[in-house]
């Protein structure tokens, strides 16, 4: 799923992508988490050369919805130089 925002007047298209971890035991929920990556000029549906959002250790960050995941990028990336007037 891709959306497109505009950032402190700056477009930005968000990608949305599902996350299947590796479970020993397969009941355990969640069985699917989500990641995020955004992008500075408009991706087709399949590109994968985004920005994908992390935690502060290097990892990536993992959201439990896609409305989740598009609300925590549109926080960080408010705060992101480039995306500030």
């Amino acid at each position: 799923m891709i959306e497109a925002q505009s950032i402190n007047g700056k477009n930005v298209w968000l990608k949305v992508d599902p996350y299947k971890p590796h479970r020993d035991n397969p009941n355990i929920i969640p069985t699917e988490y989500f990641t995020i990556s955004y992008f500075l000029q408009q991706p087709t549906a399949d590109a994968a050369n985004g920005e994908t959002i992390k935690e502060e250790n290097g990892d990536v960050k993992l959201f439990e919805s896609p409305v989740e995941a598009i609300s925590y990028a549109v926080k960080v990336l408010q705060n992101v130089k480039s995306f500030k007037q």
